[in-house]
């Protein structure tokens, strides 16, 4: 039986649409070249593809560019992995979107697509000459990513005259580097540069960034009212040009001080993700010590639901990590138990308003790192079938405003709950 036919036999509760998707994340599509010459105008993957031996150089080189994300014909977007011996390939095929994804040996065409265009913003320049791809701005799709503070203080945890490393086991996305010279954050202070809000604001306000959303993210502070004040100056600065009205603003922020959240919604922020990473609370001590030792995962737990209280039952999320309690030393050894304590969040989260939203876990550290994501297709198929099943019985889908298909790159939630246009 074919991939999709067993997916289909096994998942029937789940979109057609949903299991290609979820397929793709796993089973990526073998290479071609029009995937390398499709990066001229796309959106680029931020790390190069090697060619394999055997393959031919492109254009001279081994070391090549693709696109980052492939979004479908009716509008499912997806992370492009290229996997040698994948069932499924993407190559021209005569259609007004340019593109067809076709499947197994008999290479049955699935559907058109295209790839996100890199869009003018990304090569326009600020009023100071910055390249506004460097002011800390990122997109995905309709979602638009600001972070001009990526340094996570959780790396660096005073002790002493020295300092321990209380990051998230699975993340090195915050760790301290010359990000922070370039745009000119310094650890333990709340305030950032004017001059580095203002470029990043500027990149933001450009016509034709096609977004819909702006998310607010960056390294964790030790000090939530501080990471507040920190998150409110960034508000106060899109307001000021009426960005908080162009766009549905969110801070995916740490868990905040009450006083805080109430301060961004004076200011046109209309939600909040506070990513709790993992649920089961010996897990979270050990995956997440510092969102641990420094909050605490009730104090974590309670921000949220104030979030809810401020923001409306429609604009709280949570994001977790899907199979990290699997994976490292002191981990869950059973798959099963795993699933189960990911649904105890949701049960616990969605009728309080809180939506739970699941990433794969990808081994990006260590000597493992490439290797396939800890939960299995299958799992993760399960774990999001029976996620979406508590949404509708809650009455609580997916505010597509906040989180919507054409953003969702990694996760599943919006292509249960959205109906294709």
């Amino acid at each position: 039986m074919s991939l999709l036919a067993r997916l289909a036999d096994q998942f029937p509760a789940s979109p057609a649409r949903v299991r290609l998707k979820a397929a793709l994340l796993y089973a990526g599509v073998r290479y071609h070249e029009s995937l390398a010459e499709a990066a001229d105008w796309a959106f680029p993957n931020y790390m190069p593809y090697i060619l394999p031996p055997g393959v031919a150089a492109f254009r001279g080189q081994r070391k090549v560019n693709l696109p980052y994300l492939v979004r479908m014909a009716d509008d499912t977007q997806v992370r492009l992995r290229v996997k040698p011996d994948s069932p499924f390939e993407i190559r021209p095929d005569g259609s007004p979107l340019g593109f067809g994804l076709f499947y197994g040996p008999d290479q049955t065409l699935l559907t058109s697509l295209t790839f996100e265009p890199r869009l003018a913003w990304v090569d326009a320049l600020t009023g100071d000459g910055t390249p506004m791809r460097h002011t800390g701005l990122s997109q995905h799709g309709e979602m638009l990513v600001l972070n001009i503070a990526p340094g996570c203080e959780y790396f660096v945890v005073p002790e002493g005259e020295k300092t321990r490393n209380l990051s998230c086991s699975f993340c090195l996305y915050g760790l301290p580097d010359k990000r922070l010279d370039s745009l000119g954050q310094r650890l333990y202070e709340a305030g950032l540069p004017p001059a580095t809000v203002k470029r990043v604001v500027e990149a933001c306000a450009h016509p034709d960034t096609r977004a819909t959303q702006l998310y607010l993210v960056g390294g964790s502070m030790l000090d939530m009212a501080k990471e507040g004040e920190r998150y409110v100056q960034i508000a106060r600065a899109l307001k000021d040009v009426g960005l908080t009205d162009r766009y549905y603003v969110a801070a995916g922020s740490g868990a905040l001080e009450r006083k805080h959240m109430e301060e961004l919604k004076d200011l046109g922020v209309r939600g909040a993700c506070f990513n709790m990473e993992v649920w089961d609370a010996a897990q979270f001590a050990r995956v997440c010590p510092g969102k641990d030792q420094i909050v605490g995962r009730q104090r974590w737990i309670d921000s949220l639901e104030e979030a809810v209280d401020v923001f409306g039952k429609a604009n709280v999320m949570t994001a977790f990590v899907g199979g990290v309690e699997l994976d490292g030393e002191g981990a869950m050894t059973d798959a099963r138990r795993a699933l189960e304590s990911n649904l105890e969040a949701a049960e616990y989260f969605i009728p309080r308003g809180v939506q739970t939203i699941y990433s794969l876990h990808w081994k990006v550290t260590g000597k493992d790192r490439g290797q396939e994501p800890v939960y299995s297709l299958d799992l993760f198929l399960e774990l999001n079938e029976r996620l979406a099943a508590i949404r509708k019985r809650e009455n609580r889908l997916i505010n597509p405003a906040f989180f919507s298909r054409r953003s969702a790159y990694m996760q599943l939630e919006p292509d249960y709950d959205e109906e294709p246009a």
